[in-house]
Order: C-alpha cells, then sequence, then structure tokens
C-alpha cells in the first residue's frame, strides 16, 4: 500500500500560520473569496465508522490477508479505512491552515482578487509562503498557496484549486492539486520522503456552506507519487448513511514492500450500521511467480468491524464464516 507520510506533508502549511495569532479580524469584503475553499472535513473521503481495528497478526502477504477466526478485524475493512485516513489526514492538514489564511485580513484585495502574506513563518523556516484567490468566472474562482525559499527564487505552486461562492448553483464543487514534489523543494528537510501529486475533485451539495457533514457528497483522490506506484479512490457517500469506496491501486500488497507490485482493485460497500463487504481483485506483481494468473476474494463484516465471512478464488486461505451475514448478498453490479 502507497503510504501517505502525513506527519511531513505540509507541515510548512503550519508553520506558515503559525504567524496568524495576531493578524486582524477577517474582511467581510473577502467574503466571496473565502466562500470558493472548501472547509476542512467537507472534502473527506468516507468510509465505515469505527474503532481502528488491531492488525495484529494480519500483517504479510496476500496469503496472510484472510486472518483466522472470524472474531477477527476484518483486514479489508482495516484496507479501506487505512487508504481514507491517510488521504483526509494529509488534505484535512492542507485546509485547515488554508481556512485560517483566509480568515485574517487579506493583504491585498480588490473586486477580483485578494492576496495573502507572503508570510515568513519564523526564523528556522527555508521558505515563506502566500495564497492568491482570483475571481475567473462568475461566482468562480481559482485559489493558489505558493511558497518561496527565502534565499530567493521563484514561487512554486503547492496547493492549485478551483471553487464557487454560496452565489452559484455549484457551490460545493470543485477541485485542488497538492504538489508534494514542490513542497519537498522548498523544504527538503520536512519533505524527505514525499513525492507527487495528491489530487482531490468534490462534488458537495449546495448546503455544505451550512454543514460540512451535509449528504449526499461524490470525492475522487488520486494519488501520483514519483515511481510506478499509484492509487485512486472513488467515495460516494449517500443521505442514507451508506456508502461505497472504490479503490483502484498499482502497489506491492506484501509489507516488506520490497516485491514486485501487483494491479489491486477493491469495491467496499456498507450501510448506515457501519456493516459491510468488499470485493477484490488482484492480479499481476508476485501472483504468476506463484502459479497463479490473478486472485478474487470476498470479505464482510458486521456492525463490530469483525469478519463474518471470507472465500477467495485461490484457496489462500479457508473459506470461513456465513455468506448469509453479508450485509450485501452480491458483489457491486
Amino acid at each position: 500500500m502507497t503510504k501517505l507520510r502525513t506527519a511531513s506533508a505540509l507541515a510548512f502549511v503550519l508553520a506558515a500560520t503559525s504567524s496568524f495569532g495576531c493578524a486582524a479580524q477577517k474582511d467581510d469584503a473577502s467574503n466571496e473569496f473565502q466562500e470558493a475553499l472548501p472547509e476542512q472535513g467537507s472534502v473527506n473521503v468516507d468510509g465505515p465508522d469505527g474503532a481502528r481495528a488491531d492488525m495484529g497478526a494480519q500483517s504479510g502477504t496476500f496469503g496472510t490477508m484472510a486472518g483466522g477466526a472470524s472474531s477477527d478485524p476484518a483486514f479489508w475493512y482495516t484496507f479501506t479505512r487505512d487508504v481514507r485516513d491517510g488521504v483526509n489526514v494529509v488534505t484535512g492538514v492542507v485546509l485547515v491552515s488554508v481556512w485560517a489564511i483566509v480568515h485574517t485580513e487579506a493583504s491585498d484585495i480588490d473586486d477580483d482578487h485578494a492576496v495573502w502574506g507572503p508570510y515568513e513563518g519564523d526564523a528556522l523556516d527555508p521558505a515563506r509562503y502566500r495564497l492568491t484567490v482570483s475571481r475567473i468566472g462568475e461566482h468562480h474562482f481559482r485559489y493558489l498557496l505558493e511558497g518561496q525559499k527565502k534565499s530567493g527564487g521563484e514561487y512554486l505552486s503547492v496547493l492549485d484549486g478551483d471553487g464557487y461562492s454560496r452565489a452559484s448553483e455549484s457551490h460545493g464543487d470543485g477541485q485542488f492539486v497538492l504538489d508534494l514534489g514542490n513542497a519537498k523543494l522548498l523544504d527538503p528537510s520536512r519533505h524527505q520522503n514525499d513525492s507527487g501529486t495528491v489530487t482531490i475533485v468534490h462534488e458537495l451539495p449546495q448546503d455544505i456552506g451550512r454543514r460540512r457533514d451535509a449528504l449526499p457528497r461524490t470525492i475522487v483522490a488520486t494519488v501520483d507519487p514519483d515511481g510506478e506506484a499509484s492509487l485512486s479512490i472513488t467515495s460516494s457517500a449517500h443521505e442514507d448513511h451508506t456508502g461505497e469506496l472504490d479503490i483502484t491501486a498499482h502497489t506491492d500488497i506484501d509489507d516488506s514492500h520490497a516485491t514486485a507490485l501487483e494491479d489491486v482493485s477493491v469495491v467496499s460497500r456498507w450501510r448506515s450500521t457501519g456493516a459491510g463487504r468488499a470485493d477484490i481483485g488482484i492480479s499481476g506483481g508476485d501472483l504468476p511467480a506463484a502459479g497463479l494468473a490473478g486472485v478474487t476474494a470476498v470479505e464482510c463484516w458486521g456492525s463490530d468491524f469483525a469478519r463474518v465471512f471470507y472465500s477467495d478464488s485461490a484457496g489462500t486461505k479457508p473459506t470461513e464464516g456465513d455468506a448469509s451475514e453479508c450485509a450485501y448478498e452480491a458483489p457491486p453490479q
């Protein structure tokens, strides 16, 4: 699984906002510029809720993924949550910080653009940052967070997105790209393991400005680190609090991350209780060496997130549990 290194990812934004404590209150004239930016939490990738399961003995290659007794935490439930949490922590750090910036007084503002910064952070920060929000259409805005090394040079884009103010019927829709490669260039010590981009496309209900947890919502996240690995996630959360998470990844499913990359697809669906089902497909990578063209599997979990059923096409682990206990009887159409 491609890991998002969230401890360092965009720590620079927190540094950039550390100087805002004594900033003036927001200027009402900048409200429409503020409304175009998604609030932290509103663009979260959704997933089944519940306490994080202890993986314990479930680590390792595909052959050990099925785990043991039915009381074990469901592996693919935990996989689903790990993927979701990795993306949400990165985007959450960014949006909390940007939201804090736009609720201070703008450095420069007119009818078509507003600028906050540049801000220096403290003396040990190697870069300064500024946020610009520009009108690009009727109630439609582009927002751009850029950094520049204090030693000089060009400003590099770190966060680049667009969205709509509340006056637009498209309010809640938009997208943004987080450039971890540029973040590393600006602050190498904090981003030595970061690379590539994270892209979020969001479709949110219009009342998202009043309730950031408003439903339904669809989030598409694409993680493209430098190298061969990749990850694409489509999250759909419905008004009845059911949902789906469709994951396509090119990644190493072995915990060592030292073997060949597999093509992995996981479609997880869950009820409002949290009980759900994952349909999994794995091919390529090390599977041909094991004499397998591909493996399909089904895993179901209950409202306590413990496995109630497991089966796979290769017999890597015995079928266990009762299929009639699955929250969904059949694979997605």
